[in-house]
């Protein structure tokens, strides 16, 4: 049986069948990473050894992959009280962690009169749940080790901050993850695959994909969620084409709501036709007309938290009306998003993809001298397009929307992904223009096949 390690703790708070493939199947068998993924990863190891360096952290000297030299390399350090460890390798029973910091601290243990606390270093701007998680696992093993349970772990965020939190708190929920992560590695089949958003990026994605729609798997409809398909196959509806003809006749489906069964059953039907419905739907009273609206999208650097590239349509479908900034630096991003909103008439609704707009406003108006309207006149076309129609397929991103009701290639200009990458290339500016360009066409065409069409009849 494998070992379990922080990565598989980590990968089950995503995903129980991705820890349990993990656990089960070689890495052989795994997708190749995409180049983006790769160049994120490289970004990400990069920052942990730029933090580092600033520690003059020590790390324990083993053979590779010797992790029983390793661990007792690991003791001695701890024994000697150095300040900080990097890369300490923690052995226990079937568990192995490689936390990236060990940090000394005061107060007696099996050590003398010291002790360590955990501290691992992400590049997210906030802390997670499933980071914390593989911040215990750690800790769990550190303490098993010098026997004391340290009081703090912390987690290194990409500004470099520390978000420190009592270990106390999640004690009882990470002996649960171990728990279940070693009944999953004597029984992976315990863990069903279930269509998500992290699927696209998941590197067993084409392990389980293929797998869900031979079986018609009912995590396929749009919608679906853990619970429903419970209760669905408990009552014998156990794939689309069942759901597709689904009626309860007089079962207990007490649990869900009959107007989501409703909706299921005809989101299975869509996937079975492999076209959207569009559904009638009354306009709200007041509601903002979209008939004169413009389109405004933009590309991200997360990592960076920077804006790529703004884009703006108006009138949307007029390809000629598409205009591209490209910011040189988060503080030109607000002169270059006033440049394109000049060209859009006061009072159009501004229609985005998804709460990226929304957000990046926020963070910024405060100190701007931001217009008190505009913010009253965006409009989120992913909700719009969630409730005007059922989708042949769970829509969570752009390129989902793209694919199933489009019918087009959504990466033909490549992945959003990419952006990072490209803004460091020497024509990459030719290929954000490219890439904003497209996504707008998509919005663009999106509204017109959803938003603007007629019910389909039933």
């Amino acid at each position: 049986m494998r070992r379990i390690t922080g990565t598989h703790v980590y990968s089950y708070a995503k995903c129980p069948r991705l820890a349990a493939l993990d656990l089960s199947l070689p890495k052989s068998e795994r997708r190749v990473w995409h180049p983006w993924e790769e160049f994120a990863a490289k970004r990400g190891r990069d920052f942990e050894d730029e933090f580092v360096a600033t520690l003059a952290a020590v790390q324990p000297e083993y053979p590779a992959r010797d992790f029983d030299r390793g661990a007792a390399a690991t003791l001695e350090l701890l024994k000697q009280g150095v300040p900080w460890i990097h890369q300490a390798v923690l052995l226990g029973d079937q568990r192995l962690g490689l936390p990236d910091l060990l940090r000394k601290v005061d107060g007696p243990s099996k050590l003398g009169s010291h002790h360590y606390e955990v501290l691992d270093v992400k590049t997210s701007g906030l802390a997670r749940g499933d980071q914390v998680l593989q911040v215990m696992f750690y800790t769990r093993l550190l303490a098993e080790l010098q026997g004391r349970m340290p009081e703090r772990a912390a987690i290194i965020l990409k500004d470099g901050s520390e978000h420190g939190f009592a270990t106390a708190d999640y004690l009882a929920v990470t002996r649960d993850v171990e728990g279940a992560l070693l009944r999953l590695a004597a029984h992976p089949d315990l863990a069903r695959p279930f269509l998500q958003r992290g699927c696209e990026s998941c590197h067993w994605s084409d392990h389980c994909l293929p797998e869900l729609t031979a079986k018609g798997d009912l995590s396929l409809v749009a919608g679906m969620s853990h619970g429903a398909r419970a209760i669905l196959e408990a009552n014998g509806c156990r794939t689309v084409a069942d759901l597709a003809e689904f009626s309860n006749d007089g079962r207990s489906l007490s649990q869900l709501d009959s107007a989501l069964v409703r909706r299921l059953r005809k989101a299975a039907q869509a996937r079975l036709a492999a076209a959207p419905t569009v559904e009638a739907r009354p306009r709200q009273k007041g509601s903002l007309s979209l008939d004169r609206a413009a389109i405004i999208h933009l590309l991200t650097d997360p990592y960076a938290g920077r804006v790529l590239a703004f884009a703006v349509q108006h009138p949307i479908g007029d390809d000629n009306g598409i205009a591209v900034e490209l910011p040189a630096s988060v503080a030109t991003e607000w002169s270059a998003l006033k440049a394109l909103l000049a060209r859009v008439p006061t009072g159009v609704p501004l229609l985005h993809f998804d709460s990226a707009l929304p957000r990046w406003y926020e963070a910024h108006a405060f100190s701007r001298e931001a217009d008190t309207g505009l913010a009253a006149r965006f409009v989120d076309l992913q909700r719009r397009l969630r409730a005007a129609a059922l989708f042949p397929e769970p829509a969570f991103t752009l390129a989902d929307l793209v694919r199933c009701a489009l019918s087009r290639d959504p990466l033909r200009a490549g992945h959003w992904g990419q952006a990072a990458m490209w803004a460091a290339e020497a024509d990459g500016a030719d290929k954000l223009v490219a890439k904003a360009r497209a996504d707008v066409q998509d919005l663009a065409d999106l509204k017109r096949r959803v938003l603007d069409a007629a019910p389909t009849p039933a």
